[in-house]
Order: C-alpha cells, then sequence, then structure tokens
C-alpha cells in the first residue's frame, strides 16, 4: 500500500454538461455504465492509493452519500465554504499536509502509470501530446520542464498539454490568496524559476468535462485499462 494521499477535485458546477448529468454532479455522471469518479478512484487503488480525500462544493452531499454507500468509512472530504478556484480549493484540501501529494481534476479519465508519476519530483504535471490543441493551453515543454504556457491556439495544432493530474508540494501554497487558479498563479512562477516538471504520458487520457468528450470517452470505453 502506496503512503501518498491523492486529492480529487470534485467540487465544480459541470455547467457545460448539465443537460447529460441533469441533478447529478458531474463526478457521478457515468462513463461505460461507471461514474467519472469511479474510474478515478478505481485508477488510484490499482496503483495501491487509498488515501483518498475529496475537494467538494457543489452537490457534496451527493457525491459524499455516494461514496459512503459505495465505499463506507474510507475517504476523508473537505467541502469548500465558498468557490476558491483551482488552487484555492487544492489548498484549502490539503492545508494539513507536510508530504508531496497527488491530484486529480474530477473529469479526467486516463490509464496513466501512477506508480511512475509518484516516482517524479515534486511539482509535476501530466502532459499528453494532443492533435487538436484548441480546447487547451499548449506548454512549452523543454528537457523535462515546463518553460512557458501559452494561450489556446486559433487553429488546429499537435501539441502538449496539462491533463490536471499533479504530484504537488505543500510548499508552493504558501504566501498564496485564499481564493486563486492554480494554473494563473503558481505554475507560471514555477515554469519561470525552472521548477515544473513534466510527466510525460503516452496513453489514454481525455478531459470528459464537455458534452462532446463525454459522448468521445463513452465511445472510447473499451481502450481504458482500468475497466
Amino acid at each position: 500500500m502506496c503512503g501518498m494521499k491523492a486529492i480529487i477535485l470534485a467540487g465544480g458546477f459541470g455547467t457545460r454538461l448539465a443537460k447529460i448529468t441533469g441533478e447529478r454532479p458531474k463526478p457521478l455522471a457515468e462513463v461505460g455504465g461507471v461514474t467519472i469518479l469511479e474510474h478515478q478512484v478505481n485508477l488510484l487503488q490499482k496503483h495501491g492509493i487509498f488515501d483518498i480525500r475529496l475537494s467538494l462544493y457543489h452537490k457534496a452531499d451527493q457525491v459524499i452519500a455516494f461514496c459512503e454507500a459505495k465505499w463506507p468509512g474510507k475517504f476523508e472530504y473537505v467541502v469548500e465554504p465558498r468557490p476558491l478556484g483551482t488552487g484555492g480549493g487544492i489548498k484549502f484540501a490539503s492545508r494539513d499536509l507536510k508530504e508531496p501529494f497527488l491530484v486529480l481534476n474530477g473529469d479526467g479519465l486516463t490509464d496513466v502509470d501512477i506508480s511512475a508519476m509518484m516516482r517524479s519530483l515534486p511539482n509535476t504535471i501530466m502532459c499528453v501530446e494532443v492533435s487538436d490543441a484548441r480546447d487547451f493551453g499548449l506548454l512549452n515543454i523543454d528537457n523535462g520542464k515546463i518553460k512557458e504556457f501559452l494561450e489556446k491556439p486559433q487553429e488546429k495544432i499537435t501539441g502538449y498539454v496539462n491533463c490536471g493530474f499533479y504530484l504537488l508540494s505543500p510548499t508552493v501554497f504558501e504566501n498564496t490568496p485564499e481564493e486563486f487558479m492554480i494554473e494563473k498563479e503558481i505554475f507560471p512562477r514555477l515554469a519561470e524559476s525552472g521548477e515544473l516538471n513534466v510527466f510525460l504520458h503516452k496513453g489514454y487520457w481525455i478531459d470528459a468535462g464537455t458534452e462532446e468528450r463525454y459522448k468521445k470517452a463513452n465511445e472510447e470505453v473499451r481502450k481504458w485499462k482500468e475497466i
């Protein structure tokens, strides 16, 4: 069993999936008959990570009720007092941690080797190369480091993108505000100082946070190793 803690960011409003999810929060939307949250938990547990904390806000009671029915007493829950942004949410959920920890955005589906990622240096972002980067900001990568964050391209282009899976040191949240976006405040600063590392994943990954990609994830469900 691995001693590292994982935080799943499962508190977003999921407005882009509202037509599909209805009254359910996004983590409980099903892909291949299994909730997105279960896919992520299965991936973590496959790699020996059972120390899991959920960062919640929107419809937190539904997510907690689902987890307690499925995995009674197994997880920790942190409910934001108000939406704090990705950075503020991670900071709030990790405020008692002293060692590096994993973070998973709540809509990422992948067959990534989490065990290998855990062997990376702290402050590492999982990245993949996509054939159409228009929905994502591009990354300038050199020698295992992220050097620069670029804006979303206007035309179809191949490039490396941020997958929303991180290995972080708690120290990066020192002297940060209560509410902020990690993609705007912390990552560019670490990149500028040469301290933001890359874990390059060459397998499957999809952000199922939009209707189009959610439908694609369901169509491609048999590609995933953890199912």
